[in-house]
């Protein structure tokens, strides 16, 4: 069989489009009481004596009165019992009159009056006219800004307002993505980045911010090696793409779907993801399912060996009696030559919130397969007052419509994962620093990632966050592909797999 070839002009035009369409759709992936004063007890009264009775009348002379005895001084003194009296109320110990928060430069990027971060995003504006694409999404920075604006309405962090400085960048390659991390990082001295870098070659930069820079990063998606070298200053909004693939053992063991997909086969996208594929075996196994095999593609990139190399793993499932493959990670070839080759097992797709394209465009060959389960966020967070106050503000402000993704045209700007970033980065940025306090450092910031009250995720039902978890949501819905409505279908959740 020929490998097939395309002209290196279209290809990377193809490629970068491609690309740029995961990474965007991923991220589609901020009265005392007066003091009662204690009155005094009134004093008690005294009591009157009775009156002496009058002497009765008599027909002759009154007789003397007899003379009075000597007291006794031997006998006790009668008693009178006193009256009641109330017992003084207790007085009310004063309300302690909390400390004033006193703000000052406690660090860099933080003043007593201000917090200085950063804001970078994708120039669509640009990649579109240099790469010849029509990518129809609205630039980050405005409806960032716009919450900006509001959160400072309410009296920003704890007094401090916030302040920005935007730096835009192209998602193809490191070269701009490092420019605007030295510009932030270095020459602004920003206290934290948010939203990140995205895109093939540019996500790698975000390292540059929390790594080399020490610099609080809030947005992308950090790997748990990127997460443990941040030491809890790389934090995220979304769930982590290794957690997700392992929520996938956690939903299908809590609705029941354990026995019926077993025998189970695991084939991971990459070399790199073999101890995450070992690590889903080893859940699904002491959850009671059979894995006879688990892999990972190693020949990543060349289309004919990937279809040589799924074509063996197709065999050792059909002698083993596997019922569904779990397919981690992204990998065309591999997706679509399983699904053309061998439409008899069930597939579960362990990260599928980058499968939105389906909608529009389902690949080539899934049509013909049994069942497509995977697990994803909600459908539309639509419904979340949280949602729909970013929506508010940013409409407001702009005046422009935030459409959800099912609802846009095919001429419609995308405003959605805009507003989606922005509430979530801002909510999870102003939680963790309001809980870090006044005194506000990196080393604040890092020990309130363990006392963060009720953590919010707007969108999200459930969420976590500690020192030692640092993708914060914890929601995900099982859902099934339908063929026909080109559109997954909600089967169970929303399924806490915190």
């Amino acid at each position: 069989m020929k490998k097939e070839t395309q002209s290196p002009s279209w290809w990377t035009t193809r490629w970068i489009a491609l690309l740029v369409a995961f990474a965007l759709v991923a991220a589609a992936c901020g009265s005392g009481n007066d003091d009662d004063e204690g009155g005094e007890a009134p004093a008690p009264q005294a009591t009157e004596a009775a009156p002496a009775p009058e002497p009765a009348e008599t027909d002759g002379e009154a007789e003397p009165a007899p003379a009075e005895s000597e007291p006794d001084e031997s006998a006790p003194a009668p008693t009178q019992e006193p009256a009641e009296t109330e017992a003084p109320a207790p007085e009310e110990e004063p309300e302690a009159t909390p400390e004033p928060i006193v703000l000052t430069d406690s660090f860099r990027g933080v003043t007593s009056e201000a917090i200085l971060i950063g804001h970078s995003s994708i120039d669509f504006e640009k990649l579109n006219a240099d790469f010849g694409l029509d990518v129809p999404y609205q630039n980050f920075g405005p409806p960032f800004l716009a919450l900006v604006d509001w959160y400072n309405e309410q009296g920003g962090v704890l007094g401090r307002r916030l302040e920005v400085v935007s730096e835009l960048f192209l998602p193809v390659g490191p070269t701009t993505a490092e420019a605007a991390c030295l510009k932030l990082t270095e020459d602004v001295q920003v206290f934290a980045v948010l939203n990140g870098f995205a895109g093939p070659g540019a996500e790698q930069v975000n390292t540059c911010v929390t790594e080399l820079h020490d610099t609080i990063l809030v947005g992308g998606l950090p790997n748990p090696e990127q997460a443990a070298a941040a030491g809890g200053l790389w934090v995220s909004p979304q769930m982590s793409l290794e957690r997700r693939n392992t929520a996938m053992v956690s939903i299908l063991e809590q609705t029941g779907r354990i026995d019926d997909l077993s025998p189970v086969m695991i084939i991971g996208a990459h070399p790199e993801q073999q101890s995450l594929v070992d690590g889903i075996a080893e859940e699904l196994r002491a959850a009671g399912a059979e894995v006879p095999v688990v892999g990972v593609v190693t020949t990543t990139g060349d289309q004919f060996a990937t279809q040589v190399e799924m074509d063996v793993y197709v065999e050792r499932a059909r002698s083993d009696g596997v019922v569904s493959i779990l397919l981690a990670g992204e990998d065309n070839y591999r997706n679509t030559h399983l699904w053309n080759t061998a439409p008899e097992f069930v597939y579960l797709i362990g990260n599928g919130d980058r499968l939105a394209d389906w909608q529009r465009e389902p690949p080539d060959g899934l049509q013909s397969v049994t069942s497509v389960l995977t697990a994803r966020g909600g459908p539309s967070p639509m419904e979340d007052p949280r949602i729909l106050h970013c929506i508010d503000v940013i409409e407001n402000a702009l005046g422009i419509e935030v459409l959800p993704l099912e609802e846009l045209g095919e001429d419609d700007i995308q405003h959605w994962a805009g507003m989606l970033n922005a509430c979530r980065d801002l909510a999870l940025f102003v939680q963790i620093a309001e809980a870090a306090g006044p005194d506000l450092t990196n080393e604040a910031w890092v020990a309130a990632l363990d006392n963060v009250p009720d953590i919010s995720v707007p969108g999200v039902e459930f969420a976590s966050l500690s020192s030692e978890k640092v993708d914060a949501a914890d929601e995900l819905f099982l859902v099934e592909y339908d063929f026909d409505a080109r559109a997954f279908i909600e089967l169970a959740g929303p399924i806490d797999v915190g």
